[in-house]
């Protein structure tokens, strides 16, 4: 919690100059006040989201605060997705959904250190083998933008890459925090990468409740990067190339 609130305060410095002391300080307060009375503690019922005609639960853990976040729709989406595909042989790219006690899959992610997690680029990924599912939740965005090299370009051949590990009949399902990643927000409105589907989720604007939208409604969503939060989660799903 500390490391957090200090990660926090030294953001709220250079985000003030650009929206303005009080707008920041009412954010931190919003915060802090939505960690203390949303944390998980046993029989609290979280609430649900719509999704594709269903009701999910808001997925609530302690690590990363999901109930502060996108965690809580996007982590709540990808395990409905595995119990709806039991069996199936599942590649993630970023290492997200073993913090959250989903483990019997493969895991590459360029920089974690974590036992089974292999530490290779996605953008040059072969493993020499194909997946029935393959995930990428809220990574792809920062490919080619969070490192030292700046590449516009490396989502797309991350995409690619991905593509070509999905077996014949799979799915590759990804999760894009809108805002984050201009360049990609561009690549994925335009349908450029070729998306079998595209759908979107809009963050209420004073607490963390999410419902479904047209996904043209989305991409003018800022993300707030005071709190490292998304205001709009856009989901793709693509075919096996």
């Amino acid at each position: 919690m500390l490391r957090r609130l200090r990660a926090v305060s030294s953001r709220a410095v250079s985000v003030s100059r650009q929206r303005g002391p009080v707008a920041v300080l009412r954010s931190c307060l919003w915060w802090l006040a939505a960690w203390v009375t949303g944390r998980p503690t046993r029989g609290r019922d979280h609430g649900t989201f719509e999704w594709d005609g269903r009701r999910l639960p808001y997925f609530v853990h302690d690590y990363h605060y999901t109930w502060l976040n996108e965690r809580a729709v996007e982590v709540a989406l990808a395990h409905d997705l595995l119990r709806r595909h039991p069996g199936a042989s599942v590649l993630e790219a970023g290492n997200v959904l073993h913090h959250y006690g989903a483990d019997a899959h493969v895991v590459v992610d360029k920089y974690e250190q974590a036992p089974g997690v292999l530490n290779l680029d996605v953008a040059d990924l072969d493993l020499g083998r194909t997946f029935d599912l393959v995930l990428a939740i809220s990574t792809l965005e920062h490919v080619g933008l969070d490192e030292d090299v700046l590449d516009p370009d490396k989502p797309v051949r991350a995409i690619e890459r991905l593509r070509a590990h999905v077996a014949p009949g799979g799915l590759l399902w990804v999760t894009h925090p809108v805002g984050y990643n201009r360049a990609l927000d561009d690549r994925l409105r335009s349908g450029a990468l070729a998306p079998r589907r595209l759908r979107a989720l809009l963050r209420e604007e004073t607490r963390n409740t999410w419902r479904e939208v047209p996904v043209e409604d989305v991409w003018e969503t800022p993300y707030d990067r005071l709190l490292y939060t998304a205001h709009a989660v856009v989901v793709a799903e693509f075919d096996a190339p």
